[in-house]
């Protein structure tokens, strides 16, 4: 063993490795897709699972309110200016296409959020 235990405290479990098994998985980046994992008691590069449906929702959710979030950076002096009627109408009509543009980020479903060919709506030009 390496030393990790003291000799009495050394899991039962344990399977020690082979240089080789060693050399290929401590410290190794696993290959595209693919985790660390064991396969008839010996480390394996497995496959990740895909992720759960509860997953792809959490992830579309945090994608919508990153989205959210920089929209309203980009509009915030323009409602600024909009509430102090001291707006150009060029940055009234920038104003008008983010907050479309927001309403469609809103509007979008979880179910259609987690397709796989989902994309999201174009950011207009800032």
């Amino acid at each position: 063993h390496d030393g990790t235990y003291p000799d009495d405290k050394w899991p039962s479990d344990a399977v020690l490795l082979s240089e080789e098994e060693t050399a290929e998985y401590w410290l190794v980046a696993p290959p595209a897709g693919k985790k660390l994992g064991v396969l008839s008691g010996k480390p394996a590069w497995v496959d990740i699972p895909p992720p759960s449906r509860s997953e792809l929702i959490t992830n579309s959710e945090r994608a919508r309110q990153r989205l959210l979030i920089h929209a309203d950076k980009i509009t915030s002096d323009w409602r600024t200016e909009l509430a102090l009627d001291e707006i150009s109408s060029d940055d009234r009509e920038k104003l008008s296409a983010w907050m479309a543009y927001k309403r469609e980020v809103k509007s979008v479903s979880a179910d259609d959020a987690i397709a796989p060919d989902f994309a999201w709506p174009p950011q207009p030009a800032e």
